[in-house]
């Protein structure tokens, strides 16, 4: 009971600390500076080679700041998106990828959207794998839940293909539980 105390207050902290930079102005853009979510949302939504990283960075973390649900699609395209900065730094998943910070402040009504991208053939591995880690993040401390979550959806596939892909990222996510709850995410897998 005390690791999963604890791996919810590291959680919070990892999210809080990632809020603050994003408070403290780490993330200015002048192209956004002053506008709306939704001119933050089609920044995203325009070519990727011609804007600035910082400024991805900063809509990406402005559209999650705002719980704007209708950013989910868009926000999963950008799972694969590094900060540079942050990887400069070589910070925690949730500032290298601010994506998945952003889908993790929606909640878990991105479930559906991340689980259909798991299972996508189009899908870049990358994107993968950080879809299925903002799963476990989205059930924090009941980390075998959201391995259950893909269990599930890989058995609702009618696709064999789209059902495997599922049940991989079920498997991947089971080696990253925290320790004392490794037994239980590997069972979730077998349910």
């Amino acid at each position: 009971m005390t690791t999963t105390r604890n791996v919810s207050i590291l959680i919070g902290a990892l999210w809080c600390l990632a809020s603050l930079q994003s408070a403290n102005g780490a993330d200015v853009c002048p192209d956004l500076d002053g506008k709306d979510t939704e001119a933050h949302l089609e920044y995203l939504r325009g070519d990727r080679t011609k804007v600035t990283p910082k400024c991805i960075v900063a809509a990406i973390k402005y559209v999650g700041g705002e719980h704007y649900a209708s950013a989910s699609a868009v926000l999963i395209q950008y799972l694969d998106y590094p900060d540079p900065a942050a990887v400069a730094r070589r910070a925690h998943i949730l500032e290298v990828y601010p994506a998945i910070d952003a889908l993790y402040s929606l909640r878990k009504q991105v479930l559906p959207e991340l689980t259909a991208a798991i299972a996508d053939a189009k899908t870049a591995e990358l994107v993968r794998e950080n879809a299925a880690f903002a799963i476990l993040l989205l059930h924090g401390a009941n980390q075998p839940e959201g391995i259950s979550v893909l269990v599930r959806a890989a058995r609702s596939q009618t696709d064999p293909t789209a059902s495997a892909r599922l049940m991989d990222k079920a498997r991947w996510l089971a080696t990253k539980c925290i320790e004392g709850t490794r037994n239980d995410c590997e069972n979730a897998v077998l349910k």
